[in-house]
């Protein structure tokens, strides 16, 4: 395994070296404001100390993916699917202690649950099929599921994880089509990717939110 071997995959890229791919680098700066959005914004307090986590590592996914589209070897690319899986596990796990109270010991359990399910979705299709979003299939469908879990139940946070599984459906689909478009697109459609992702993500978090308690008729007066 050699971890400095280069890596090619997207359309922007024309050849090697650190700056080879603009947009898909800078890009990132996204998913930088958008962790530091969640730990600032003014009803950050609604959100449980998990929800901070979760946007420490969002700003994570951030630094891993700017340094796979800087140096774009295979151990930067590594760290950039560890640090997306390292979001998505740890979002499953508080997903149901949130909204469904499970003791964490259970919650946890939703972890090997998850990778079995991506497992069955991920088994009909071929190794880079897709141009390589074959992996983020399972993630979109837990989010419907989840929304509509949510939904159904009538628990906070159903609505933000239908527009977060809405966007990254948009998203997915121009990652997946960054190589198709690359004549007529010579820039590619990657960098949308990460914009796109930031907004997801941060509905993703907010989603397990508290909801704000009601206003008091006194305190409304």
């Amino acid at each position: 395994m050699d971890l400095a071997a280069p890596v090619d995959l997207y359309c922007e890229r024309l050849g090697p070296g650190l700056f080879a791919e603009p947009l898909n680098a800078l890009s990132n700066l996204a998913f930088l404001g958008a962790s530091a959005w969640l730990l600032l914004r003014p009803g950050a307090a609604a959100s449980p100390w998990y929800g901070r986590v979760l946007a420490v590592l969002l700003f994570l996914i951030g630094l891993a993916s700017l340094s796979f589209h800087l140096f774009a070897t295979f151990g930067t690319e590594m760290l950039d699917v560890l640090s997306i899986g390292l979001f998505i596990y740890f979002f499953v796990t508080c997903f149901f202690r949130r909204h469904f109270a499970w003791p964490w010991w259970l919650a946890v359990m939703a972890m090997p649950a998850f990778a079995g399910f991506s497992w069955l979705v991920e088994k009909p299709f071929a190794k880079g099929a897709l141009n390589g979003s074959v992996g983020y299939l399972s993630p979109i469908a837990a989010l419907l599921l989840m929304a509509l879990a949510l939904l159904a139940t009538k628990r906070a946070g159903g609505g933000k994880l239908a527009a977060a599984a809405a966007i990254f459906l948009v998203s997915l689909t121009l990652r997946t089509m960054d190589q198709t478009w690359c004549l007529k697109l010579p820039i590619g459609t990657h960098w949308m990717w990460h914009c796109l992702n930031a907004v997801t993500l941060v509905l993703v978090t907010m989603s397990l939110d508290r909801p704000a308690p009601p206003i008091s008729a006194g305190a409304a007066t």
